[in-house]
């Protein structure tokens, strides 16, 4: 029998309850937090059934010339985002370290490929789920 990776998935819960907690403070509006689903759903997708594809897409812009240019370019701008944007960013960079640290769990443990997105996307969206149960219901917040 496998041993669950609990430390990963409390990483992974922590880091969305976070997140969550963030997206409250600032009142953001449902729009804004169907976004974050979205990208719960990509990054979950890209880190586990789609890291094929994505590692040949990066991979890509390395084949030549212009694609190291448009690399250096590409990266220029999202440190550029990353400064500007430094509280937003660091929450972005820390869920996907987290979610990131549990894929390798995952792998080393031989899970496939479609649990580990299921597994991912459950830890995701429950994180994200109890930060907004616990402060649209009762406006506790975890820090501030």
């Amino acid at each position: 029998m496998r041993a669950v990776p609990w430390l990963s998935i409390c990483l992974v819960l922590l880091a969305n309850i976070a997140f969550g907690s963030f997206l409250h403070e600032h009142q953001i509006s449902e729009f804004i937090w169907m976004g974050a689903i979205v990208y719960i759903v990509l990054q979950c997708g890209a880190l586990s059934v789609g890291w094929q594809p994505v590692h040949q897409f990066i991979l890509l812009g390395f084949k030549s010339g212009i694609g190291y240019s448009v690399t250096a370019l590409v990266g220029a701008s999202l440190v550029v985002v990353i400064l500007v944007w430094a509280q937003i960013s660091s929450y972005f960079l820390v869920m996907l370290a987290a979610a990131l640290l549990l894929r390798i769990d995952l792998y080393t443990r031989k899970i496939g490929v479609k649990r580990s997105f299921g597994i991912m996307l459950i830890v995701s969206l429950l994180g994200l789920g109890i930060s907004w149960l616990l402060l649209e219901k009762t406006g506790y917040l975890f820090y501030s």
